[in-house]
C-alpha cells in the first residue's frame, strides 16, 4: 500500500489532485525498480 501511496505522490500533481512534492532520486529509482520487478498490485493505471 505504501508503494501505491508513493505513486500517488508522484502522479497526482499532474492530475490536479495534489501539490507537487520532492521525491528523492534514490527513492524514485527504487520505485521504478520495484515496478520492473512486478510490484504493481496497488498502483493506479497510468
Amino acid at each position: 500500500m505504501m508503494f501505491g501511496g508513493l505513486q500517488r505522490v508522484i502522479e497526482y500533481p499532474d492530475l490536479g489532485f495534489a501539490i507537487s512534492q520532492c521525491v528523492l532520486e534514490d527513492v524514485h529509482a527504487a520505485y521504478e525498480s520495484l515496478i520492473r520487478d512486478g510490484f504493481t498490485d496497488y498502483l493506479i493505471a497510468s
